[in-house]
């Protein structure tokens, strides 16, 4: 933008210095520049202003103060890629000890391939503010679930014996450092979580995850 100055410098030079015995009886070549001068600050000043409030939308913008690069880059960014996933287990699986992560091994959606299928774990592309939500289907023993970050217990669930096959879900909202490690795993004996197709009938056991917000 300041490409604009120096031509508009000059195109107040010219026209300045042509008009100057037309307009003003000034006599002396101090007078002359002196007069130039103002007339080109002038000038700046008012394109600053009109500058200011094209690049921010404010009437009081002071383009001096403003981080020009800072602005040029903002406005040339690519709008961020959306992060989220949606993974569930395709088949059953049993005789899970604790500390065993859940592999869900298919997905319904997985913006940005984060999570992994190969080993069930997400891994943040970003730093930010995630929900992860999980289901485990299970028709064993009572036992609970954790929510994994980077080796660290962020969040768990109770998985009640159902007397039967039951589900158990949660949420949990948390601050998620770049490339941190997310996974679900059980905290159990010999435990069996459900898993199958999406068709109607079966029992499943999924995990999701999604950046809500970022600094």
């Amino acid at each position: 933008m300041f490409v604009l100055l120096p031509f508009l410098c000059a195109a107040v030079s010219l026209a300045e210095l042509t008009t100057l015995h037309k307009g003003r009886n000034l006599t002396s070549m101090e007078e002359r520049l002196s007069y130039l001068e103002k007339t080109i600050v002038r000038r700046i000043n008012a394109t600053e202003r009109v500058l200011g409030q094209l690049l921010t939308g404010r009437d009081d913008a002071d383009i001096s103060a403003l981080n020009v690069l800072a602005l040029r880059s903002g406005m040339l960014a690519s709008p961020s890629e959306p992060v989220l996933f949606s993974a569930y287990k395709s088949s059953s699986t049993g005789g899970i000890s604790s500390k065993v992560t859940i592999r869900f091994d298919r997905t319904y959606i997985n913006l940005g391939n984060h999570y992994h299928t190969e080993d069930g774990i997400f891994i943040a592309p970003k730093t930010g503010v995630y929900l992860f939500h999980w289901t485990i289907a299970t028709g064993g023993s009572a036992f609970s679930s954790q929510l994994m970050v980077g080796g660290t217990v962020r969040a768990s669930n109770l998985v009640p014996y159902p007397g039967g096959v039951d589900s158990s879900s949660a949420m949990v909202i948390l601050n998620i450092s770049e490339e941190d490690h997310v996974w679900i795993q059980l905290y159990g004996s010999s435990e069996q979580v459900y898993g199958g197709s999406n068709s109607e009938g079966n029992y499943q056991s999924t995990f999701s995850g999604i950046l809500v917000h970022t600094p």
